[in-house]
Parts: structure tokens; C-alpha cells; sequence
């Protein structure tokens, strides 16, 4: 159990979604007496005795009366989506995620918040960052093309904190997530992420299975529960408003990747890459030392693992 976070006022905005309900998890861990509060759009799978509000955080007046009463904000409301709906509408997502920033900040510094998380993305960083990706160029050039709306908004949360910040004396912890997955991501959307994405059409059976670039681009990924135990040590011991990269220390090629997800699959179908279609990033690796130095953050699981693990979980759900 955590000091920190015993009977803490605590609001997750986004806490039904993938990432969020994984957050919600591991602070019931640390603290089973935390006075939690859960603001989403979505319904709540799980019952428990949670306070959750059904609200629209572009609100101002929804974000105000999530915020009212709470010592905490972790704000992982945000509208994500993969590189084909991202190139296709920069617009929508800069928009509504910049409002959802906007007003949860500013709601939070009415209400007289301790703390706040802002969840960030290494879509911040520019198409030729020198790699490995450091804290320190998050706002060198333009974001990547493909996802340039999502990470102006993500530049521009990571700006109001650092402004409220100095101005308002307001506490901030800022956190760039590398590529995360794992069990309860959105299998079943169209603008979902690269691994739900394969994992989900190898399983379907398709053969072949096309996909977008050449395959030489890399990523590295997280996995979520990884994901979900960084972001409460980051709000707990590095509320410096200096934004910090999570990530494995692990980069896989695309072409890699998808032919360890259909070994894991245990399917035979053929991978055929299309460079015609868009492929993002050609090269995304994060530094991870600054997590490490500043609270011991360290990857846990491994890239074939987790995959494994959402396998299973993803086999579980589709056979009920």
C-alpha cells in the first residue's frame, strides 16, 4: 500500500478506456483506500465502487464538475487513433484534444488541484529526430506528417503545463508513452493501432495480410500495465513539469513485428508490404534514462510476452 495515495482524492479522466481502466488496477494496488472518481464518455465494464460521471471533457462545465473536490487529476481523456485516421482529419484531432487539455487544466486549477498528469505521446517528436528520441527535442520542428494534429495538441498540453506552471504555481508530471498495447486495447475499431490492428487480421485469417510501408520502419512499444505503473510513479515522484519518455528498450522493425504477432497467432498467412501506403515515422525509439534516473522506471515486460499476453486475452474475448 502507498502512502502517497492512500485516501487521496483521485480523478482518472478516460479511466473506462484501455490505458485508463490498467491505471485504475494498479492504484487500487497501491492504495485500496483511495477515494477514486473515474470521468468517461464510455460506459464502465466493471462494477465497483467507484464514483464514475459520464461526461464530455470538451465541456468546460463537465471538466469543472469532474475536477470539484479532487486532490489528483490523471488526464488520460484524449481521442487516439492509428496513422490512417490520424493523416486523414489533424483538424479533429487537434481540436479535440487541445480542448480536452484546455479545459481540464484550467478546471483543475479552479478547483485548486494538487497535481495533474498530463499524458503526452512520442508523436511530439519531429520525422528526423536524432534517435534515441530525447526529452530535449520534444518541440525541435514540426511533429511527424501523418500525426501532426494529435502531436501539436500533445505539444501544446505539455506548453500549458509548463505555463500554469509558472504562472499559477500549479504541479505538474509530464509523460511521453512510446507505442502502447496489450489486453483491452481497441481491437474492433477502424482507426485502431498497429498491433491490435495485425493481431486482429491474422486471427481473422486473412491471407495475405497487407501491410502499410515496406516494413523497415521501427517502433518501440509498452506495454500497458508497464504503461499504467510509470504514470503513477511519474505523478508521485517527478511532478517537475519536465516532460519524461516511457518506453522499453526495445526497437522492432514493422516487418518484424508482424511476423512475430502471426508466430504468435499461430497463423501461416503470407505478410505482403505495400510501400505505396503511408507508414509513419521511418524511425521511433525513446530514450528511456531520464524514467530511470528520476524514479527507476524500468519496462518489465518484454515485447514477446506481452504480445502473448494479448493474444490470450484477445483469443478469450473473441470465443465469448
Amino acid at each position: 500500500m502507498s502512502d502517497f495515495w492512500s485516501g487521496r482524492k483521485v480523478l482518472v479522466t478516460g479511466g473506462a478506456g484501455f490505458v485508463g481502466s490498467h491505471l485504475v488496477e494498479e492504484l487500487r494496488r497501491r492504495a485500496p483506500d483511495v477515494r477514486l472518481t473515474i470521468a468517461d464518455l464510455s460506459e464502465r465494464p466493471a462494477a465497483g465502487t467507484e464514483r464514475v460521471l459520464k461526461l464530455d471533457l470538451r465541456s468546460p462545465q463537465d471538466c469543472l464538475e469532474a475536477c470539484r473536490g479532487q486532490e489528483i487529476v490523471l488526464n488520460l481523456a484524449a481521442r487516439v487513433a492509428g496513422v490512417g485516421y490520424n493523416r486523414l482529419h489533424h483538424g479533429t484531432m487537434f481540436r479535440d484534444n487541445m480542448q480536452i487539455a484546455a479545459n481540464m487544466i484550467e478546471a483543475a486549477r479552479v478547483c485548486g488541484v494538487e497535481r495533474f498528469l498530463v499524458v503526452s505521446s512520442a508523436c511530439v517528436y519531429a520525422r528526423d529526430c536524432p534517435i534515441p528520441m530525447r526529452e530535449s527535442d520534444g518541440f525541435r520542428d514540426r511533429p511527424e506528417p501523418t500525426n501532426e494534429g494529435y502531436g501539436w495538441a500533445k505539444r501544446m498540453a505539455e506548453f500549458l503545463a509548463r505555463a500554469y506552471h509558472d504562472e499559477f504555481g500549479m504541479r505538474f508530471a509530464v509523460v511521453r508513452p512510446a507505442n502502447t498495447y496489450g489486453p483491452r486495447d481497441h481491437f474492433d475499431s477502424a482507426d485502431c493501432h498497429v498491433i491490435a490492428a495485425l493481431m486482429r487480421r491474422v486471427a481473422a485469417g486473412e491471407n495475405p495480410v497487407r501491410v502499410w510501408g515496406d516494413g523497415s520502419q521501427t517502433r518501440s512499444f509498452i506495454y500497458v500495465e508497464d504503461f499504467a505503473r510509470g504514470l503513477l510513479d511519474a505523478i508521485e515522484r517527478h511532478d517537475s513539469c519536465e516532460p519524461v519518455n516511457l518506453a522499453s528498450e526495445e526497437e522492432v522493425s514493422i516487418r518484424e513485428l508482424a511476423a512475430l504477432i502471426r508466430d504468435t497467432v499461430g497463423s501461416r498467412s503470407e505478410l505482403v508490404f505495400d510501400p505505396a501506403q503511408p507508414a509513419g515515422q521511418p524511425r521511433r525509439r525513446l530514450d528511456a534514462r531520464r524514467a530511470r534516473e528520476a524514479f527507476g522506471f524500468q519496462a518489465r515486460v518484454g515485447l514477446a510476452e506481452g504480445l502473448r499476453r494479448t493474444w490470450a486475452w484477445y483469443r478469450e474475448r473473441s470465443a465469448s
